[in-house]
């Protein structure tokens, strides 16, 4: 069996400014490392992330990497440097001290002189633990020149964003009118300004065979032009349209995450006047006021229909969706509640004859249900089997541990030399540190296993009583019903959040309810 040797290496925007850092000089420098060495069955392999930041690991080439680790593809993995692999010290030391170690796998920092195999039974010491902790420091010092950078060029009307807002084109880091996107916008504007509703603005727009943003964007020809009613709400709502420049809208949460969250309005940047208008004052004016004034509930009697039903629990609101366009169903606020789709005002939609009764829904569901009970299987006796291999293992570890006693004994009694005293308590060691891993995974497993059993009896439970009852609950449909996805011809799809028991590498499975 070959010798398996992956090298990677990341580039990222900032590191493509160092020219010890490119692509080019990092695989010279991995490449002459292997050369070198004396291993006559080598498979070498390449993975590359090009333009990846190393804060997180939600990167493409390191993901495919990683799971050839996890499947014990790969025996040693070479890196130029510590930052090439990751500039999260928890992460990167989690891999390090505990992902490699129990796959076997040696990891090869070369400039930093990192070896991992110098360092069995052991975690690196202060001076691995050092420059990971100076190169998370250099990404955080990184990301705040950026934001300050982003936040000096919002102030000065440059447009910092990735993509402009539908209508505008950015050109020379300035928003431009784009026409053909421009005129839908400008339609918009006047039809909600003559009075239309959202719902019969997105008819129109259907009818005229208008693209929608994210269609425009992709422009592979086909569009349904089926308009939300949100996108069209947004739209008529952002001051962009008038020539107010906005920027500054939403932040990350922290270094390395995706996530952003919004900041208050009064918070953002905005210079009046700043660019080009494709929407008059007076008519951006008005079309906000018509708008506002449709979106207002239509009774306004102390004990109106909307009122008098509004406070009825409804399980299934914003779980169920729509077969035909992907859209969450909206339900009536009334005594005898239907789910319909939000596109069924669109003429030759699908969607128009898709409308189901809350209580039908709610029934079928129910039915499925009991069948589906049996998914949830003997979740006992699989976790009891993982509980009783942990005192097999610790015998062991102990045996282990009495083993490297009585070594040291015999070489005290002069029964064995130095050489054979290391040599023996070096692998008596790597045997201890691999059960010792074994362990630790086990029990994390057993627990996330009897935190399971533990949710599937509350289900149980909970179920039961449903059935009694004979009705939904929101903690039920919220513990065992991920989506239900309804289609015209009255067919029900259901994706459960269960698990089956024999299968538990699947997170959901699907039911289909006729």
């Amino acid at each position: 069996m070959s010798y398996v040797l992956a090298k990677y290496i990341r580039l990222s925007i900032e590191d493509a400014k160092t020219e010890s850092l490119s692509i080019e000089n990092q695989r010279l420098v991995i490449d002459r490392y292997i050369d070198e060495l004396d291993i006559p069955d080598i498979d070498v392999l390449e993975f590359i992330d090009n333009g990846y930041t190393g804060t997180h690991f939600e990167r493409p080439a390191i993901q495919e990497l990683l799971e050839l680790v996890r499947t014990g593809k790969v025996n040693c993995i070479v890196v130029k440097d510590f930052t090439r692999f990751g500039r999260n010290m928890i992460e990167t030391g989690y891999f390090l001290q505990r992902v490699f170690p129990l796959f076997r796998t040696r990891f090869i920092a070369l400039t930093d002189g990192y070896d991992s195999d110098d360092y069995i039974g052991d975690t690196g010491g202060l001076d691995v633990l050092f420059k990971l902790m100076l190169s998370e420091r250099y990404s955080r010092d990184i990301s705040k020149k950026i934001k300050a950078s982003r936040q000096v060029k919002a102030q000065r009307g440059e447009a910092v964003s990735k993509n402009c807002i539908f209508g505008y084109k950015k050109v020379d880091k300035h928003l431009e009118i784009d026409e053909p996107a421009a005129e839908t916008i400008r339609l918009i504007f006047d039809l909600a300004a003559n009075g239309k509703k959202l719902t019969e603005i997105a008819a129109s727009l259907y009818t005229e065979k208008r693209p929608t943003p994210s269609e425009y964007r992709s422009s592979e020809g086909d569009s349904s032009s089926r308009w939300s009613i949100p996108v069209l709400h947004s739209i008529i709502h952002d001051e962009q349209y008038i020539g107010t420049y906005t920027a500054g809208k939403t932040k990350r949460l922290e270094v390395g995450s995706r996530k952003t969250v919004r900041i208050d309005e009064p918070n953002w940047i905005k210079i009046p006047d700043f660019h080009p208008a494709i929407v008059d004052k007076t008519v951006y004016k008005l079309a906000q006021e018509n708008i506002s004034k449709k979106r207002e509930p239509v009774r306004k009697r102390e004990v109106g229909t909307s009122e008098r039903y509004n406070s009825i629990e409804r399980p299934l609101k914003g779980k169920v969706v729509c077969g035909c366009c992907g859209h969450r169903l909206k339900i009536s606020s009334t005594r005898n509640a239907v789910f319909s789709c939000q596109f069924s005002s669109i003429p030759d939609a699908q969607c128009r004859s898709l409308r189901i009764a809350e209580s039908d829904l709610a029934h079928k569901l129910l039915e499925t249900m009991r069948n589906q009970l049996q998914v949830l299987g003997s979740f006992t006796q699989t976790t009891e089997k993982h509980i009783q291999s942990e005192p097999e293992l610790n015998q062991l570890i102990t045996a282990g541990k009495k083993e490297k006693q009585v070594l040291y004994e015999r070489f005290v009694r002069g029964e064995i030399d130095v050489d054979e005293y290391k040599s023996a308590k070096n692998l008596n060691s790597t045997e201890i540190d691999r059960l010792s891993h074994i362990l630790s995974t086990l029990t994390a497993e057993a627990s996330k296993r009897t935190a399971t059993l533990c949710t599937n009896k509350q289900l149980h439970e909970i179920t039961e009583r449903a059935f009694r009852e004979n009705t939904l609950s929101c903690q039920l449909v919220d513990m065992l019903i991920d989506k239900v996805v309804v289609f015209p011809d009255g067919n029900v799809n259901v994706t459960w959040k269960a698990q089956a028991p024999n299968s538990l590498l699947v997170d959901r499975h699907n039911v289909t309810v006729r």
